[in-house]
Order: structure tokens, then sequence, then C-alpha cells
């Protein structure tokens, strides 16, 4: 009787002291009633035991949800110093968990190929002071800004995954090359123009008259000799001046024909040779219509020529 006393009270005074350790008030053998077993912590800095309970839980709860930063707020609590051994060993072993779970982002902000320190930026809003180290943030999408004036601000929708450290996020911003001037524009070449040396009108006519002179001297001269021929055969050597008379009238003839003849064709020579200089714009060109051309109520196909030209 007196070793089962003693062993429930050996058991009662252990179920005592881990209740104590809990920071939960237990009563006493004679039923008294509860009374706190939290004493106030020698350090005023240092959380209470409750706090140390209240953080233990809270960092559960947070990392159900995933808030890893609000996770390792808690646990910076329940592992100070004055917690209980058990939660300290807990919070401790959740932080270095923690290290490798939380996601992070570096950048690397650049203005043609070389760093921009002046770039200002800010994920979901809240602005990255400090660009040399790893930002740390909970899983999920983020989003990423970036400013760096006159550009345009660049924005960048960032999903992190547990476990994913270190993800570069790079902007490259590139300066508006200056623009070579235009070159000045040169003015249009003028139309082209020839030096021209125009025949002129009078030589043709002459050359007409010409060769009609020589035509005509070549037919006369043929009748000549065929009446100088036929005297030769009927009266020859006794012809009187009247048989020769039509033979010397084509012979006449002729020679004039040739006088004339030859005189033309060497006035259209000079006239020719002689002709002055000028400039022809070659822009004139020679056009061409062609269309129908409709009479009355009833329209018959028709062929119009029309050609205009500088001369």
């Amino acid at each position: 009787m007196i070793e089962r006393f003693r062993a429930t009270k050996f058991l009662a005074g252990v179920t005592g002291a881990l209740l104590t350790a809990l920071g939960i008030a237990h009563a006493d053998p004679a039923g008294a009633k509860p009374k706190a077993a939290e004493a106030a912590p020698s350090d005023p800095t240092q959380p209470s035991r409750a706090q140390c309970l209240e953080a233990h839980r809270n960092a559960q709860e947070l990392k159900q949800s995933s808030k890893l930063l609000e996770m390792q707020e808690q646990l910076l609590v329940c592992s100070s110093g004055s917690c209980p051994g058990a939660i300290i060993s807990d919070c401790g072993n959740w932080i270095a968990e923690l290290e490798q779970t939380t996601p992070s982002m570096v950048f690397e902000i650049r203005l043609d190929g070389k760093e921009a320190f002046d770039a200002k930026v800010s994920v979901d809003g809240q602005p990255v002071a400090d660009r040399t180290k790893a930002l740390k943030v909970n899983p999920g999408r983020h989003a990423v800004r970036v400013e760096l004036p006159p550009f345009e601000p660049r924005d960048q929708d960032v999903v992190l995954p547990e476990g994913q450290r270190m993800r570069l996020i790079s902007v490259e911003f590139n300066a508006k090359k200056s623009e070579p001037a235009p070159a000045p524009v040169a003015p249009p070449p003028a139309p082209p123009r020839e030096i021209v040396r125009p025949t002129p009108v009078v030589v043709y006519p002459l050359l007409v008259l010409g060769v009609a002179g020589l035509g005509s001297f070549g037919a006369f001269s043929f009748l000549g000799k065929s009446e100088q021929s036929d005297l030769e055969t009927r009266c020859k050597p006794n012809c009187q001046d009247s048989d020769l008379k039509a033979m010397k009238r084509w012979y006449a003839i002729g020679d004039i024909s040739a006088g004339v003849g030859a005189a033309a064709l060497i006035g259209a020579a000079v006239v020719y040779l002689a002709r002055p200089s000028r400039e022809v714009d070659r822009s004139a060109q020679t056009t061409f219509g062609v269309g129908p051309v409709g009479l009355g109520s009833s329209a018959s196909g028709s062929l119009g020529l029309s050609a205009s030209r500088t001369w």
C-alpha cells in the first residue's frame, strides 16, 4: 500500500513538472486551485514562455499557409534562450529547414551592357533596398517592377515554388542610338537636254528638185541621143538645120535640167551643212492614245491616234 502511494506520488510529480515546463498550471495534491507556473523572465527583452508557445504554434500554422517569411519571424521568437528546451529544439530545426525551402531572387539590371546602379526595383509594390543580396520571398506569384528614367518601367510576373533559390531576374535597357542626320536631298536633275542640228525644211524640196533635174537630164539626153541616131541614118552627112532642130532642143532641155538639178543639190548641201544648232528637251515624249469613239446613240469601235512632240 505504501509502495503504491509512493508510485502515485512520483507519477503526479513527473506530470506536474511536465505541465510546468509547458507553462500550464497544475493542481496540487490537496485539490487547491491551479497556480501559474510561468515566471517572469530575468531579461525583459526575452520572450516569456507563453510567447514562446504562441510563436511555436503560429509557426506551424504559417507553414501550412506557405507564409515562410512570417514563419521565420515566429521561429526567431520561439528559438530564444528563454524558451523551453523542447520548443527551442523544434524551432531551431525548422529554421534550418526553412533556409533551404524559402525561395529567393537576385536582380541584374543593365543599361547598354553595363550595371545600372540608378535603377529602382520593387517586388509586390515594396522597394528592394539592397540589390547586392538575394531577396527572400514567399512561394507563389510576385510582381517585379524595374524603373530607370527616362525609359518606360519594365514589369514582370515571376512564379517561385518552394526551394527555388537565387532566381535571376534580368532586365536590359538599351539607349536609342543617335541617328545620323539625314543627308541633304540633292535637287532633282535638270531634264536631259541635247544639242541637235535639225535639218531645215527647205532642204527637202531642194533635194526633190535636184533629183528631178538629174532625172530630167537623163530623159531628155536619151531623147536627144535617139534623135541624133535617127538623123545619122536618114540624112548624114547632108542634114539641114531644120533636121537638127529637134535634137538640139532635147539636148538643151537636158542640159538645163542637169544644171537646175545640180544647183538644187548644191543648194541643199550648203543649207544642210550650214544649219544652226539648238537644244532639245528629251523629256518631251511622243504620246499615243487609243480609245473608242461613240457616234450618236450607237457606239462604233474606232481607233483614235494622237501624238505630240516638241520639234
